[in-house]
């Protein structure tokens, strides 16, 4: 759908509905206009960092309230993508660290521990820095907030993407309450959740203790037999280098998180509440199901990758010590040939993925006036995260690809702000301090079957040449490494936004926030090692001869040696964002507006370099210029709800990240453009059925460029939106942004089927679709002539993204005022999707896939008093 269409269709709806409500508002009797509200009832959201009706608020917001997430059967954050439009959630990581996507801008294919996401993530609006826990919070929530859009403004840190907003449920100050919810499903997922909510003192002081706990088994099995690991039958026992599988089946985890709050509210005018949580999962890290280069042939073939020529009689003659090293080379794969479902993985380093997270927050509130309030936010959170000892990253029972990712975060936010309120104004103004550091301790194992080769070659273990590195003249080695490196962000910021209403049904908006940032990247080292475990070479430190950052091999000399010292930068970046907004009620439940905003993304580094120092550098801030128009508006005595806006984004130096053969990564910045709808209807049909319903339109594509006649050197290798592959240079203008569907829906349905005074019996249903998206900035990989095609070219199904998929999920429960009793079932038809893929033809000669969760049955159990 092109631009205009899009926002001709925005324009016509608006003005279609205006002259509707406006009709419905002149025909309906003065009484009948005066009634108290019925229907849906309102909606109140904090995304304006105040307590407001969402129909009165000018910005794109979808609320969720803890009733919707049961019904739906919202588990984790994945199930999110049935009930929100222009949202999409995956990982390749498992459900602790999801990658948001929302209105086509979220990380892509980014899997930096150190990058920070693109839509800011708050619990309880404390800003969460550290990605690997952002699954950790889905139990006892109050409501959640999706807000989309830049924002540049009111939040925490600054984002381009949007925010979600996880409001946790306080103690209430009044009574006794609490619940528990036990559960049973497919994959023997055992789980329970619960709270206790007391109040020692009425209207002072509140207690909350909140629970959560999950036990499942994996969905994918791996049938790779416990034990030695070899890179081809023909290498002898004795010689093969001795790595072993530990029989993990990827994906599965137990889980659980506590938190506890005290609220104490010692007068009218002062309200604080302190909140401390814990939570940590483990489980087998979710492994990918690799696909080779052909849309019909699954065969992984590393003659077939950028490794290719050492399959060759050349290679043989040149590197193989008088033997054919296709004789200890890993063979062609096929799970399909190997007879494996889809539901079945050979892997040989699949680890475990462990994530552990503490935190505290403190938020007061303090009356200074009838006008101005006082509100002081601070949170500390501290999260480990690790995939150990290794993750399997090539889909075969060789020992091809894999890492070990071990990360330690820290962070501190402090955020304080005056509200002050009077008459037609408003006004909010505030500082924020943001400090996260992150401690990075990775193991790149990749090529790890050439040790099997060059020892069955008669290679000693100190034969050293990773990956064409080293000195030798002779066969490769595999790329053994440490990877260390600490990164450190501040982020300063001042803010204010006032409104002002200007008429009786008309107010204007403005704000403004300037933001400078401090990075530093420290303790930068990486050391690459021989078979026999001894370090030989660092190729990211400070070493620099003449001032040029340069490799060192470990030996050269003693002085050298003990002289070496880890690589440190600093980096700085400062930007002024804001919005400016008018809104215009022209009837009663009717609430037009439109708007400009500009969002910033901070910098960040090229977190995964480990090759040479050289690719260590500063990725700059993106920007987005945001503009807006949107309708709020109800119908039917508050039983109709529909909210609907449209959008166009321009974006500058937008962060995406690339992957090249020989498995080094670098984040680049591209222009582009987008321009989308979202729509969202809720109807209360009558008392016992209500009826939901979501679309998001998307229209996105990188800016086109000219790609240079000279060949582009240096890191990152691109100019402008042109980029340098071994496929040659590609100009992405044009492509998609990653993940980004153009189309995306959702439908539901609650009715309550028999309702008395004993309880309810309610049936539940939704579907939701997905249109096509891809994976990367490279779209659908059809570039012909004198780019011509490559290893690094995607001729697998990675070259058509994601097909356009349906999910539909149910659900019936009976509840009466204090137990409940209910079944479900998700993804009813067992639909095979991937919804998170990376292209490695050109390093390992497969596509990296990680398919979604199977269908599911359960039964869940619940009391509350």
């Amino acid at each position: 759908m092109s631009r205009p269409t899009i926002l001709c269709a925005a324009l016509v709806s608006a003005s279609v509905l205006s002259l509707a409500a406006t009709a419905h508002a002149q025909a309906a009797p003065q009484a009948e206009q005066a009634a108290p509200t019925e229907g849906l009832g309102e909606i109140i959201v904090t995304a304006t960092r105040r307590s407001e009706n969402l129909q009165n608020v000018p910005v794109a917001i979808t609320a969720v309230n803890a009733e919707q997430l049961s019904k739906q059967g919202v588990f984790s954050t994945t199930d999110l993508n049935n009930s929100i439009p222009n949202l999409q959630v995956g990982s390749a990581y498992g459900e602790t660290q999801p990658n948001f996507t929302v209105r086509g801008i979220g990380v892509g294919t980014e899997y930096n521990s150190n990058a920070a996401s693109p839509v800011g993530i708050y619990v309880d609006e404390v800003y969460q820095s550290f990605r690997a826990s952002h699954g950790q919070q889905l139990f006892d929530l109050e409501q959640l907030e999706v807000v989309r859009g830049p924002q540049g403004t009111l939040y925490g840190r600054n984002t381009t993407g949007g925010a979600i907003n996880f409001i946790t449920r306080k103690p209430r100050l009044e009574g006794a309450n609490g619940f528990v919810t036990l559960g049973y499903a497919s994959f023997n997922r055992i789980s329970a959740q619960g709270a206790i909510e007391v109040t020692p003192v009425e209207d002072k002081i509140g207690i909350r203790i909140a629970g959560s706990y999950i036990d499942s088994d994996p969905f994918v099995r791996n049938v790779q037999p416990v034990g030695l690991i070899k890179s081809n039958a023909n290498v002898p026992n004795n010689v093969a280098f001795g790595d072993q599988n530990t029989g993990i089946s990827p994906g599965g985890h137990e889980s659980f998180g506590i938190r506890g709050q005290i609220r104490f509210k010692p007068t009218d005018t002062i309200d604080i509440n302190l909140k401390a949580y814990v939570a940590q999962s483990v489980g087998g890290q979710d492994s990918p199901q690799n696909h080779g280069p052909s849309l019909t042939d699954d065969t992984i073939s590393l003659a077939d990758s950028a490794f290719g020529f050492f399959y060759t009689p050349l290679a043989s003659q040149l590197f193989g010590n008088g033997q054919d090293l296709t004789r200890f080379l890993p063979p062609a794969y096929s799970a399909r040939g190997r007879g494996l479902t889809d539901r079945e993985i050979e892997g040989n380093s699949i680890g475990t993925a462990e994530t552990k997270t503490f935190g505290i927050v403190l938020n007061a509130k303090f009356e200074l006036g009838d006008n101005v309030n006082l509100t002081s936010i601070s949170g500390f959170d501290r999260t480990r995260n690790g995939l150990l000892p290794k993750i399997d990253c090539d889909g075969t029972p060789y020992n091809v690809c894999a890492i070990g990712y071990a990360s330690t975060s820290r962070s501190f936010n402090q955020d304080l702000r005056l509200d002050y309120s009077s008459g037609r104004f408003k006004a909010i103004a505030g500082a924020y301090f943001g400090w996260d550091e992150i401690v990075t301790n990775n193991t790149p194992d990749f090529y790890g079957f050439l040790s099997d080769v060059n020892a069955a070659i008669g290679n000693p273990k100190t034969y050293f040449n990773p990956a064409g590195l080293g000195r030798e003249a002779g066969m490769a080695t595999a790329l053994k490494a440490t990877q260390n490196y600490t990164q450190e962000r501040k982020s300063y910021a001042i803010y204010g936004e006032a409104s002002y209403e200007l008429t009786d049904t008309v107010k204007i908006t403005a704000g403004l926030r300037y933001t400078k940032d401090k990075f530093a990247y420290l303790d930068a080292l990486t050391t690459f090692f021989d078979d026999t475990g001894a370090p030989r070479l660092y190729t990211v430190s400070d070493y620099a001869p003449g001032g040029v950052l340069s490799n060192y091999f470990i030996g050269d000399s003693a002085a050298l040696d003990a002289s070496i010292k880890p690589l440190n930068r600093r980096d700085s970046s400062n930007a002024l964002t804001g919005r400016a907004i008018i809104d215009w009620k022209p009837v009663d439940n009717m609430l037009l507006y439109a708007s400009y905003s500009r969002g910033y993304r901070g910098g960040t580094y090229n977190g995964l370099a480990f090759q040479n120092a050289n690719q260590v550098y500063f990725v700059e801030p993106e920007t987005v210029d945001a503009f807006e128009v949107g309708i709020k508006s109800r119908f039917f005595d508050n039983r109709l709800q529909f909210n609907l806006s449209a959008f166009h984004y321009k974006y500058k130096g937008q962060q995406q990240q690339l992957l090249d053969p020989s498995a080094v990564t670098f984040l680049i910045n591209l222009d582009g453009k987008l321009t989308g709808l979202d729509a969202e209807l809720i109807f209360a049909v009558t008392d016992n059925i209500r009826l939901n319903a979501g679309l998001g339109v998307l229209d996105s594509k990188f800016d086109n460029g000219s790609c240079p006649a000279a060949p582009i050197s240096g890191t990152p290798p691109q100019v402008g939106n042109c980029i340098s592959t071994s496929g040659g240079k590609i100009d992405v203008g044009g492509n998609p942004f990653p993940y980004a569907s153009k189309v995306s829906g959702n439908i539901g349905a609650d009715w309550d089927v028999v309702k008395t005074n004993a309880g309810t019996l309610t049936f539940h249903a939704d579907t939701s679709y997905a249109g096509r998206f891809y994976y990367d900035v490279f779209g659908g990989y059809n570039y012909t002539g004198p780019q011509g095609s490559s290893v690094n070219s995607a001729r697998g199904p990675l070259r058509n993204g994601q097909p356009a998929y349906w999910l539909i999920n149910g659900r019936i429960s009976y509840a009466t005022q204090h137990f409940s009793i209910a079944g479900y079932v998700k993804n009813l038809t067992d639909k095979l999707y991937y919804p998170n893929a990376i292209n490695v033809e050109g390093s390992y000669g497969s596509d990296y896939r990680i398919r979604a969760a199977p269908r599911q049955f359960g039964i869940e159990v619940g009391a509350k008093f």
